[in-house]
């Protein structure tokens, strides 16, 4: 009777339920450890339950062929495809993203085919804010410079006493912004945290990028992003180091393009913050 068992035991249709089990099991354990950020956007999660929940009921499906030969020979090696990726998945622990990383390239200095074109308004439904003027210098500031401010507006950045500060939820919009008019942001003061970048063939001793990596989808098209940053002693920080930057706003030549840069008047120490990585949208 065992050997009637074995014989009918389809070897392909096991394999095939074990795969789609392991990558519901793999998906789901990224979603609940929070490891998911390491691999894709955030916006992709809602998707990646929606295939765990698919995958697990063709799985149960798949049970009743599973003591039915095929007619037919079927070739199993094909699977070996699923398998490996999936077995380093398990093996291999999830790893962020920096400078060191083989597969990033040089920090993207320029503010992309992503540019808003929006413009820096006062904002009218927050209270008493420091809200950039629409002057070309950029260095006039309206409102009270010891009043705490709210976050990015959708009608503009909006400066907290008196400093434009890039925090995770703004990075990116900030970026656009300043790029699509350095005029008005020269001579502004900034505050950013980002680790420290500066493996670039271009850049002087004086030179480094306070960096974050950018996920427009997953990590496969991860890039470092940030403002080009001058500092006296950059070349005594150790790269990937977080730090917090504060400095002035400025413009500048690099690489042949005129880009904003940020004039450093001190850098400090910083934690890791939770979430490395920021997104476009």
């Amino acid at each position: 009777m065992k050997t009637t068992i074995l014989y009918r035991f389809n070897i392909n249709i096991a394999l095939k339920i074990l795969l789609l089990l392991g990558f519901t099991i793999f998906f789901l354990y990224t979603i609940f450890t929070g490891s998911v950020s390491l691999y894709v956007h955030p916006r992709i999660i809602p998707y990646m339950i929606f295939a765990s929940i698919v995958m697990t009921v063709i799985a149960f499906l798949q049970l009743g062929n599973l003591f039915k030969l095929s007619k037919k020979k079927i070739n199993s090696w094909p699977l070996l495809f699923f398998i490996i990726p999936l077995i380093l998945a398990f093996v291999l622990p999830a790893k962020s993203f920096n400078s060191s990383t083989g597969t990033v390239g040089n920090v993207q200095l320029s503010g992309g085919e992503n540019k808003t074109n929006n413009t820096v308004e006062p904002s009218q439904e927050s209270g008493p804010t420091d809200n950039l003027t629409g002057n070309n210098s950029g260095n006039s500031v309206s409102g009270s410079k010891n009043t705490t401010t709210s976050d990015t507006s959708n009608k503009g950045l909006q400066l907290q006493n008196g400093i434009l500060v890039m925090n995770d939820s703004n990075f990116y919009e900030c970026m656009n912004e300043i790029y699509t008019d350095m005029d008005k942001y020269d001579g502004v003061q900034i505050e950013v945290v980002g680790f420290v970048f500066n493996d670039n063939e271009g850049f002087s001793d004086n030179e480094f990028v306070p960096a974050r990596m950018m996920m427009t989808c997953c990590a496969a098209d991860m890039v470092p992003v940030g403002f080009l940053c001058r500092y006296g002693k950059a070349s005594e920080l150790k790269a990937d180091a977080w730090v917090k930057v504060t400095g002035t706003i400025g413009k500048t030549q690099f690489d042949g393009e005129t880009v904003p840069y940020i004039k450093a008047e001190s850098v400090e120490k910083a934690e890791k913050p939770d979430v490395e990585y920021v997104y476009p949208y």
